[in-house]
Formats: C-alpha cells, structure tokens, sequence
C-alpha cells in the first residue's frame, strides 16, 4: 500500500470514529432527558372568563319559562340583566317589564301601533305582578358578583277586555277624527263653490241690466 493510500485510509478512519463518538454523546443526552424529562403542565386560569355566569343554585324555574298566553289567564315571566347593585335591578326590571308589557299589547290586539296608543302606566303594570312570583338573587360573573330580579306579570280575561276595550275606542275616535277632516274639507269646498256661482251669478244680472 502507498503513502497516499494509508493517508486516506486513515482519515477515513478518523471520520467514522468522530461520527460514532458524536452520535453517542448524542443517544446519552437523550437517555438523560427521558430518566428526568420537563414537566409541562397546562396553563391554569386564575380566573374565571368574564362572559361566564354563574346563577344561584336558589333560581327559580320560573324565571326563564316562556311567555304563556293560553286561557283566561296570561302570564309574562319578567326579568332584569344583571346588575352591580340591587337598587339598579329594580330598575331594570321596571323597564323590562314596561317592554315587555307593550309587546303583549301588540300581541294581544295583532297591530304593532297599539303600544304607543294604549298606554299603561307603571302603576297599573305593578298591580299585575304575582306576589307570590318575586325573586332577587346574584349572578356570579368572573370573581364578581352581581345582582338580578325577576317577577312574573298576570292578566286575567277581564284585563283581557279592557285592553281590547281601549284599542277599539282609540280606533272609533281615530275614524271619527278622519271623518270630520272630511267633512270639514267638504263643507269648505261646497262653500267655495257657492261663493264663486253667487259671483258668477251677480255679474251675470249685472251685465242684463247693463244690456
């Protein structure tokens, strides 16, 4: 074998042996890091989302029921947003059952105008809550809490009636107000006329006894 041979016997030699050392070096790294690998653990909330909530296991079931509108009694579960303080959620739920009011009157007599005609005051909307259907409570929202109230709302078929009552009164004064402009406009244009025949008239003798 030549010098030129064994030179490049040699270096070959050395890149194998490199190679082998450097890949156990590596396998050991990688045994050590599997005897004591790195924990890794979701990350926790610390806090709840804000959009969560959270509502008093004493909730009544009533609260989110539906509207019932069948029979002789009516029954509208009303309730307020949540709130910071329980002196809002009064509020809010006066609001919500003034709303919630003008839409059964829609509902009730099939004519969207109807609400803002017949109009019923906050007294008469209270003296139709159930007493016994009254419910204050907290709303867990994050790590804050919060307020709400509920009621439910009673009609009856006298209620009913009179609500029917008003609609169709406001209807006949509303007829009866477009029925006098008419004839008022009427009136106005037959007056026109005979005021202008009675000119055309006198002119008309003026002329014969001119002639």
């Amino acid at each position: 074998m030549n010098h030129k041979s064994s030179c490049h016997c040699y270096l070959m030699m050395r890149a194998v042996l490199l190679a082998f050392l450097a890949t156990n070096l590596h396998l050991c790294h990688a045994a050590g890091d599997m005897e004591n690998p790195t924990e890794i653990k979701p990350a926790e909330l610390s806090v709840a989302p804000s959009s969560h909530q959270e509502f008093s296991p004493t909730r009544p079931s009533w609260v989110d029921a539906s509207p019932s509108l069948d029979g002789d009694i009516h029954r509208l579960p009303v309730t307020s947003m949540p709130c910071s303080t329980e002196a809002l959620c009064d509020e809010a739920l006066k609001a919500n059952m003034r709303g919630a009011v003008e839409n059964y009157i829609e509902s009730l007599t099939g004519a969207e105008e109807s609400s803002s005609i017949v109009m019923l005051d906050d007294d008469w909307i209270q003296a139709h809550r159930d007493s016994s259907k009254s419910y204050r409570g907290t709303v867990l929202k994050g790590e804050e809490t919060w307020y709400e109230s509920a009621t439910e709302l009673v009609f009856d078929a006298e209620d009913q009636e009179w609500i029917h009552r008003l609609w169709r009164r406001n209807q006949i004064t509303q007829r009866l107000a477009a029925l006098g402009i008419f004839s008022g406009v009427t009136v106005t244009f037959l007056i026109g006329i005979a005021a202008s025949l009675s000119i055309v008239t006198r002119r008309a003798e003026q002329r014969m006894v001119v002639g």
